[in-house]
């Protein structure tokens, strides 16, 4: 899957932990939809007196200073809540490093990608105004997007299964598009000719392009650009006062400065037109906001309850294979606890989290591109700890690694196959896909082995007649890529 500009984390395999297994070996078990299985059993909400608050705040600085002292982010800021309530916040760094301005609770990120539940909002917003449907093809309202003879819905748009390609940063007949002022009929010109990559429905792949098209869907319905939408009709009605549309020639108050790193030089981040981005990743805000944002859109205040219910359901392809995405936001499971979530990044990094039965949310804001993958590191141990998620680490006998040792084959794309070896070393079980590194593989019970380093991956191996034949590499909760014994 292709994933550029305000993109969030590859829902196929790419969560922090699988992306280990990307580096190691080069590949990871599932690169295109999931396959339905049965979900694992969901936790307990943790009460309220659980909660560690003071093991958050160590976690928080450890992590927060290292990222710091490493130089992968200038400056950053994370906040905690409970039901809505502040538990812990805090800043690091700086928010402008040439005029050596401290990051603080006040300050503004861009969000990027995190944009698109709130477009995601507007839309539903729209539907239960009955001015529209998300069952309406594309071109009721852009008349004269070329569709291909495809049927392309408004639903297809959200869950990023229209099929429609998406830009990216590179075009050789306009190398600087994304610093331009862009019609809706330059875009089209410039990206809209391109060849599906998949029939509508029957695929997914994250698309930028999709949003944007939403954005224009906003436009054309309520006759407002969705950068001079957001804030008056969504945002300021809901006292959201500082998430702002991302304008950088307007003035905002405590905007931090985003960075891209050269090697290991940082680099002010290029001027790009987010009024071409707009409603995929145009919107910038305080880590507070942001906050108070999911506490609203989960307590019924921003959409109504079967609104939000689509907007946090997996998608169902045509195959009937599942996707842990639903509108402008995606769905996993961090220890059997349902976690709700979006990122973003491009010259800034943010990471909102939620947790709806634990009542639990997680924003993280940063202003350079590695802080993406930095505010997931620290998003999942935030949250394992304050959800007391535990990894056990069982002993295994010689004989129990006997009955599972072999080489497993699993379909990667619809046309890769690859393996996954299960050896003894050193009296140890471990896994090594394709040519990677070779990692430990410690017992929960039951035949569930967690590799070491990569929490959020469970290989579940079927035992029959005292050997196993088969097994399921689980990567989240709605990820499973069955692989069976060659050797």
């Amino acid at each position: 899957m292709r994933h550029m500009l305000f993109t969030s984390p590859n829902p196929c395999g790419s969560f922090l932990f699988t992306a280990c297994i990307l580096l190691l070996s080069g590949c990871t078990p599932k690169e295109q939809a999931y396959k339905s299985a049965a979900v694992p059993a969901e936790s307990s909400p943790v009460p309220d007196e659980a909660i560690p608050v003071s093991l958050l705040e160590s976690i928080a600085d450890s992590m927060a200073n290292n990222y710091i002292t490493a130089g992968d982010v200038p400056g950053m800021t994370v906040a905690i809540a409970r039901e809505g309530k502040v538990i812990f916040s805090r800043s690091y760094g700086k928010a402008d490093v040439e005029m050596d301005v401290a990051a603080g609770p006040e300050t503004v990120y861009n969000i990027a990608s995190v944009t698109k539940q709130f477009t995601a909002a507007a839309i539903m917003r729209l539907v239960e105004a009955e001015k529209i449907s998300l069952d309406d093809p594309l071109t009721k309202y852009l008349p004269d997007y070329p569709t291909q003879g495809h049927h392309v819905t408004l639903r297809h748009l959200l869950t990023h299964t229209s099929g429609i390609r998406d830009y990216t940063l590179r075009n050789e007949a306009m190398p600087n598009w994304f610093a331009l002022d862009l019609s809706y009929k330059d875009m089209i010109v410039l990206w809209g000719n391109r060849p599906f990559d998949f029939k509508p429905g029957e695929g997914y792949d994250y698309c930028n392009m999709g949003y944007y098209l939403l954005g224009q869907v906003i436009e054309k319905v309520t006759g407002t650009p969705w950068a001079d939408y957001a804030e008056p009709q969504l945002l300021q009605p809901l006292g959201l006062r500082h998430i702002f549309f991302n304008d950088l020639k307007r003035v905002i108050p405590n905007r931090a400065e985003g960075y891209l790193h050269e090697g290991e030089k940082l680099i002010n981040v290029p001027y790009r037109n987010l009024r071409v981005f707009s409603a995929g990743g145009g919107l910038c805000s305080t880590v507070g906001d942001l906050i108070r944002w999911t506490y609203l859109l989960h307590n019924g205040q921003v959409v109504s309850p079967e609104s939000l219910r689509q907007m946090t359901t997996p998608t169902v392809l045509a195959s009937g294979d599942t996707v842990g995405y639903g509108y402008g936001l995606y769905i996993n499971e961090t220890g059997g606890h349902r976690k709700i979530y979006h990122g973003g990044t491009f010259g800034f990094g943010a990471y909102l989290s939620h947790y709806p039965e634990d009542g639990l949310t997680i924003g993280i804001l940063s202003n350079s591109s590695k802080g993406r993958e930095r505010a997931e590191q620290l998003e999942t141990a935030l949250a394992r700890a304050a959800l007391n998620v535990v990894v056990q680490d069982l002993p295994v006998s010689n004989e129990e690694i006997v009955r599972y040792e072999g080489v497993y084959t699993y379909q990667s794309t619809p046309t890769k196959m690859r393996e996954l070896r299960v050896f003894s070393e050193d009296g140890q079980l471990k896994a090594q896909f394709g040519n990677g590194r070779a990692l430990r593989l410690r017992s929960q019970g039951n035949h569930y082995f967690i590799p070491e380093k990569v929490d959020d991956m469970r290989i579940a191996f079927n035992v029959e007649n005292g050997r196993a034949e088969s097994l399921q590499i689980h990567e989240g909760r709605w990820e499973v890529t069955p692989a069976k014994r060659k050797l």
